[in-house]
């Protein structure tokens, strides 16, 4: 049995060896000091440092399961930004923020809801009338396939030509066009059209009211989204096109003639974007009536005279524009007609906005 003195030597070998290992001295009252003491897991400046098991990082951070020994000094487990500071779950910039679909219906920023949003009556496509001062008034509606009222639409409005109705622009307009245009097809079911019935072959500015009448109509029975209203049309449905860009740019964001021209005058002075085609030996109206309505929206919007190729090849945008209000130009070889690509290239000119 080992004496008195050698037991009391090998007992403080063991201590010294304890507080060497753990910071922990035998006997002492501040046993907890190595653990949570600002010294961290070795109070005699170890490898731990400040960031022990308690500092910033330790822990308590939600970096921390660092244990007893710290081991990452200061800087813990990510310290103060561990998951959840700004940089953590996307903070600001999370889940697309704004940036998301939400009320835009994945139109993005600045899409206003019409009041018919949310309205539990199930509209639906078809042929259907209006009172407009006490005439009848006709009008095709084509509705997306899973039309949804919580989801604000683009409308877009087809006016027909004089030889055509409202009819053959539902169905196919002129021959190789495709129903509104070609426009539908491009569109995918994200937009609803409507093609207007003149009372004769001529659109006049009277129709104008008949118009206005119908978009009203649209948003309060329609998820419509009211930043997002356009027009376009062929021939006479052209120049009823041009005539609302001229004086109800307050409706419409965009407009798309094609082989138009203006009819009267054109005094408005809004900005609105404008795409717009024409044949270059198009005997009926002629090219050059075509090139002086460009011209108007361009001194509209603030256009400067050069040029950059644009899509398809033969377009040309104009540079200088007021932002949002671009001016496009396609002419093209053909006769009295709409171009070849004028679904395409009108829906991606109006799908920007």
């Amino acid at each position: 049995m080992p004496s008195r003195r050698t037991a009391e030597r090998r007992r403080w070998n063991l201590c010294l060896w304890l507080l060497v290992v753990s910071g922990v001295a035998c006997g002492s009252s501040s046993g907890k000091s190595g653990a949570q003491g600002t010294g961290g897991a070795l109070n005699s400046g170890g490898s731990a440092g400040s960031g022990g098991t308690v500092g910033i990082g330790g822990v308590v951070g939600t970096g921390g399961k660092i244990g007893t020994g710290g081991g990452i000094g200061s800087g813990g487990g990510a310290g103060t930004d561990a998951g959840v500071a700004t940089g953590g779950k996307n903070g600001t910039g999370g889940g697309n923020g704004t940036g998301g679909t939400g009320t835009d219906g994945g139109l993005g920023f600045g899409a206003k809801p019409s009041a018919g949003c949310g309205a539990t009556t199930q509209p639906s496509s078809g042929r259907f009338t209006i009172d407009v001062a006490g005439t009848s008034r006709e009008y095709i509606l084509a509705l997306p396939a899973n039309y949804d009222a919580s989801h604000p639409y683009r409308l877009i409005l087809a006016f027909h030509g004089g030889q055509y109705d409202a009819q053959s622009v539902a169905d196919g307009g002129p021959p190789g066009s495709g129903p509104y245009y070609g426009i539908q097809a491009e569109a995918k079911d994200t937009s609803i059209f409507v093609a207007p019935q003149a009372t004769s072959a001529r659109w006049n500015s009277g129709d104008v009211t008949y118009v206005k009448a119908m978009v009203t109509r649209f948003e309060s029975e329609l998820c419509i989204d009211q930043s997002r209203v356009f027009a376009t049309g062929f021939s006479m449905g052209a120049i009823m096109t041009i005539t609302l860009g001229c004086g109800s740019a307050d409706i419409f964001r965009a407009i798309a003639p094609m082989s138009g021209q203006i009819s009267g005058s054109c005094t408005g002075t809004q900005p609105i974007a404008y795409w717009a085609s024409h044949g270059k030996s198009d005997p009926t109206i002629n090219i050059a009536n075509g090139e002086a309505a460009r011209d108007a929206f361009m001194a509209r919007n603030h256009c400067a005279a050069q040029t950059s190729a644009g899509s398809p090849t033969g377009c040309l945008n104009y540079q200088g524009c007021d932002a949002g209000y671009p001016v496009t130009w396609c002419p093209f070889e053909g006769l009295h007609e709409p171009s070849p690509f004028a679904g395409t290239a009108i829906w991606a000119f109006l799908s920007q906005f």
